[in-house]
C-alpha cells in the first residue's frame, strides 16, 4: 500500500482557507514537526502524532498531514501500512550520502575562501571555537547542554560555509544539515570528554590554520574532520543493539 498523497491535503485546505493563510499554517506545523525531531529525539519508528501536533498547534489536522508529506518526500519520515506516518529509520547508506555531500560543500566554501586573499577570516570562528571549549565542560557536568554544544558545532560549520559567499550553496547546506541532524537526533555516540575535546581541537586547528594564512591545509584538516565524525556516527549506528 502506498502512503496517502498530499495533493488532496493541499485542496482540502484551499477549500477551507485561502493560499497564504494555508502555506502559514503548513509552515507553523511543518516548524513544530522539525523541532520534535530535532530536540524531543523520538525513536526511529515512532509514530508521528498528527492528532496531537494539531490539537497543540491549535489547527486541523489538514495543514499537518500536508507538512507530515512534506517531510516524508524528504525523507526525515518513513510511512507503515499499520502505524502510517513514523519517523524514519535511517540507513547507513543514506547517511554516508549526506555527509559526502556535506564535504563537498563546506571543503568547496575554503576553496572560494582561498581565492579571496584580500579577505581575513573572520573573528567568529575564534570565538565559536572558544565558546565551544567553554560548552562542552559545561555538557559534561550537566548533559542537558550539550544542546548547547552541537548548537555550537552546528553555528561553526555553517560559518565555514559562509566564507565561501555563496546564499544559495548555504541555502543547501542549511537543508542539508537539517537531513543529517534529524537522521542522527537520539542516536548519537555517548558524550564523553575525548568526544567532545577531539571535536574542538579539530575546529581550533582549522582556525589556526585560517588565521595563519595556511588555506590549504585549513582544507585538509576540515575534510579530516567531517570524515572523521561521519566514520565515528556510521561506526556507533552499525553497533548491534538490544
Amino acid at each position: 500500500m502506498n502512503p496517502p498523497r498530499t495533493a488532496a491535503a493541499h485542496e482540502d485546505a484551499a477549500a477551507s482557507a485561502g493560499p497564504g493563510q494555508d502555506e502559514s499554517l503548513e509552515s507553523r506545523a511543518r516548524q513544530a514537526l522539525v523541532d520534535w525531531l530535532t530536540k524531543e529525539h523520538p525513536s526511529p519508528g515512532q509514530p508521528v502524532p498528527v492528532r496531537e501536533f494539531a490539537r497543540r498547534l491549535g489547527m486541523s489536522r489538514t495543514p499537518v498531514r500536508s507538512a507530515v508529506g512534506r517531510l516524508y518526500e524528504r525523507g526525515l519520515l518513513a510511512y507503515d501500512t499499520t502505524a502510517g506516518f513514523t519517523v524514519a529509520i535511517p540507513s547507513l547508506s543514506s547517511l554516508y550520502e549526506l555527509f559526502e555531500l556535506r564535504l563537498m560543500l563546506e571543503s568547496h566554501s575554503l576553496r572560494l575562501f582561498s581565492e579571496r586573499t584580500d579577505l581575513e577570516p573572520p573573528a567568529k570562528l575564534r570565538e565559536l571555537v572558544d565558546e565551544a571549549e567553554e560548552l562542552g565542560r559545561l555538557s559534561l557536568k550537566d548533559h542537558s547542554r550539550y544542546i548547547e554544544f552541537r548548537d555550537n558545532d552546528s553555528r561553526f560549520h555553517r560559518a565555514i560555509v559562509e566564507l565561501g559567499g555563496l546564499p544559495r550553496l548555504l541555502e543547501l547546506h542549511d537543508d542539508l544539515h537539517l537531513s543529517i541532524h534529524v537522521t542522527r537526533a537520539g542516536m548519537e555516540a555517548p558524550i564523553t570528554a575525548s568526544r567532545l575535546n577531539t571535536a574542538v581541537a579539530e575546529h581550533r586547528a582549522v582556525v589556526d590554520a585560517l588565521e595563519r594564512g595556511d588555506r590549504l591545509a585549513a582544507r585538509d584538516l576540515l575534510e579530516a574532520h567531517i570524515l572523521r565524525i561521519r566514520d565515528q556516527t556510521i561506526a556507533f549506528l552499525a553497533r548491534p543493539r538490544m
